[in-house]
């Protein structure tokens, strides 16, 4: 499967997907205006990817700030790591936020709650 790597601007998030690699990570700034647009080769890649998962995939999030349509594709992803599981294959998610952030700290505390997706909620520092 072709990696699929997004470089950052000012309002989008680097995105690095490689499957061989065995990497998968979104960081930066999330607030494109129109989310859509951004976030479908993302959601694609993913459901493509889901169908022949590594026997272990960590998804890294370490966002500085994103908008509430972009944390609703964030959602969108991290559900779909629970078809991995389901698939008898490990997931999790590794939130990365920054320690004068605690609003990014407590969204990865909420996505943690809603999936079943194992999360390790870690501070970076700027």
């Amino acid at each position: 499967m072709e990696p699929l790597i997004l470089y950052g601007a000012k309002d989008t998030p680097s995105v690095y997907f490689d499957q061989a690699a065995n990497l998968f990570e979104i960081t930066g700034v999330s607030l494109p205006a129109n989310v859509l647009d951004f976030y479908n080769q993302v959601l694609e890649w993913m459901d493509k990817y889901v169908q022949e998962p590594n026997e272990n995939t960590v998804l890294t999030l370490r966002l500085d700030y994103l908008n509430t349509s972009s944390a609703k594709v964030i959602n969108i992803l991290i559900r779909k790591l629970e078809h991995i599981l389901k698939a008898g294959k490990k997931a999790k998610v590794c939130w990365y936020y920054a320690m004068n952030e605690p609003e990014m700290k407590e969204l990865g505390e909420d996505y943690a709650v809603g999936t079943k997706v194992p999360f390790d909620i870690k501070p970076f520092e700027n």
